[in-house]
């Protein structure tokens, strides 16, 4: 009888060993309060906030049982970034009419321009307007090579599967545009992007990414231009949306000079892993980026700092919590955890890591981004970021039904699909998605973007939801477990996954 009952509590303490405790709000709070406190100055890149950050980062992976994956001994794989400010521009815009030279005179707070340098100069330099940028490689290049470059931000209404202005302006610095201005062509917002653009910029710090001089010009300013030249703007627009649309020469000069303020540093992405029994079968990532936007008021505003407790701090928590748990028990395929620097700035540090990845990316089964997570009181409906974009969707389903959750199935959240950054992963045909409770409640997250969101309120207060978030949180444990298992997801990485 004494053995039996031996017996019987060491097999009630199975499940225990098996399964950790699930994670709980004050397991979250706690590393919110830290990352979002004022000692860590809001966690912009190249500042102390950032060495803090990833600092502890990495302490709290290592406590976890995770290594380093980042190819070396070292948690953190650099990321050369740079900022840039317009300080002065210059320009002029001359044709010809008969035999004389004639100036265009467009108004200064209509177009803006900075450098790639602290000081650029171009003189007498022809101007190209490429419509959408969406013509082969080839044929922009033929017509852009050394000249300025005129290009629509915007994309064609009603067109599906059209490239995005990112992809479209690449393919013009690509071609060899000595500069590229960019037409906002609604005037409220041009005024916007003018004065973020008139502020500081960051980007990846390599060859390639930009032209000599970039800008902004307003719609206004470039249909001056064009009418001058005696050219049909509607029908110029019309024209560029069709795949043959050839780059039109314009009888127009253009001179630019800018300069800049320049700021080149180092900043840094942090990778970890846990190593799966089965590393041949295929990996999964999580994910999440630990910047801020640091400083983002002036004196004599007494609370100058975006702490960012939502936006992202909610999200490493996430991870730091989901690590700890998914090394109680192996699995057989590698995890992988990345928290990203600068995605505030443009998915920088995603787009840094796939084009220079410390793992195959061919190797992944699927990837999570954890982004925004506290903003539900509970997380019964959660939204998925990606749903419909590939073909895991029923795997979500089963995870969902066996979690007891519901998931969304209006995909609202995919409004937000080239905003995270897993959509850098997406675009390499990986699955990869970005489930939150915290998007399920359309209402509830307006409100968050039109107040806390990338403002000093933003902060690990009362008013920090996190039932959702712990639900959120124990989901991913749950993602982990079913995706990192042969038993569950028995499938294979599909090949070529990484688009090379």
């Amino acid at each position: 009888m004494r053995f039996a009952t031996i017996v019987a509590f060491l097999l009630m303490l199975l499940p225990a060993a098996a399964h950790a405790e699930d994670i709980s709000e004050a397991d979250l709070r706690g590393h919110i309060e830290i990352l979002a406190s004022d000692d860590f100055t809001g966690r912009k890149p190249g500042t102390v906030g950032e060495n803090k950050t990833i600092q502890y980062i990495a302490i709290e992976w290592q406590k976890a049982g995770l290594r380093p994956a980042t190819g070396t001994n070292s948690w953190y794989a650099p990321v050369r970034l740079v900022d840039r400010v317009p300080l002065k521009q210059e320009f002029g815009f001359q044709y010809t009419k008969g035999k004389k030279t004639k100036t265009i005179r467009i108004d200064d707070d209509q177009i803006v321009l900075r450098g790639v340098r602290e000081s650029v100069n171009f003189d007498n330099i022809p101007v190209v307007h490429v419509g959408y940028g969406n013509v082969p490689n080839a044929q922009l290049e033929e017509a852009l090579f050394g000249n300025i470059a005129i290009i629509y931000q915007s994309s064609p209404l009603g067109l599906k599967d059209f490239p995005d202005y990112r992809q479209r302006k690449a393919n013009v610095v690509a071609a060899g545009a000595a500069a590229v201005i960019t037409v906002v062509r609604d005037q409220s917002r041009f005024q916007r992007a003018a004065r973020r653009f008139r502020g500081s910029s960051t980007s990846l710090d390599r060859s390639g990414q930009h032209a000599g001089i970039e800008g902004l010009i307003s719609g206004k300013a470039a249909n001056k231009l064009l009418r001058k030249l005696g050219v049909d703007e509607k029908e110029l627009r019309e024209d560029a949306k069709a795949e043959n649309f050839s780059p039109r020469p314009l009888d127009l000069l253009g001179n630019l000079a800018v300069e800049t303020q320049v700021r080149e540093y180092q900043s840094h992405n942090v990778i970890g892993k846990i190593a799966g029994r089965e590393p041949a079968s295929g990996a999964v990532l999580f994910m999440g980026h630990w910047d801020h936007l640091g400083e983002c008021r002036k004196a004599p505003a007494e609370d100058r700092i975006c702490n960012g407790a939502v936006d992202n701090a909610s999200g490493i928590a996430l991870l730091i919590e989901t690590a700890q748990r998914l090394t109680k028990t192996p699995q057989d395929r590698d995890i992988y955890f990345l928290a990203t620097t600068a995605e505030e700035s443009g998915l920088l540090g995603a787009r840094a890591f796939v084009s220079a990845p410390s793992f195959a990316l061919d190797d992944l089964v699927a990837v999570f981004n954890a982004d925004t997570v506290a903003l539900a009181p509970n997380g019964k409906l959660i939204a998925v970021v990606g749903r419909g974009e590939t073909d895991l969707d029923h795997d979500l389903e089963k995870v969902a039904a066996a979690e007891d959750r519901e998931i969304d199935k209006t995909d609202k959240a995919n409004a937000f699909l080239k905003r995270q950054d897993g959509y850098v992963f997406l675009e390499k045909g990986i699955p990869t998605f970005m489930i939150t409770s915290a998007f399920s409640d359309q209402e509830r997250l307006d409100r968050y973007l039109s107040g806390r969101y990338h403002d000093v309120g933003d902060e690990a207060d009362a008013e920090l939801l996190l039932g959702g978030a712990a639900d959120d949180a124990n989901f991913h444990v749950a993602l982990g477990h079913y995706f990192g298992n042969l038993d569950s997801y028995p499938a294979k990485p599909a090949p070529n996954s990484s688009g090379e």
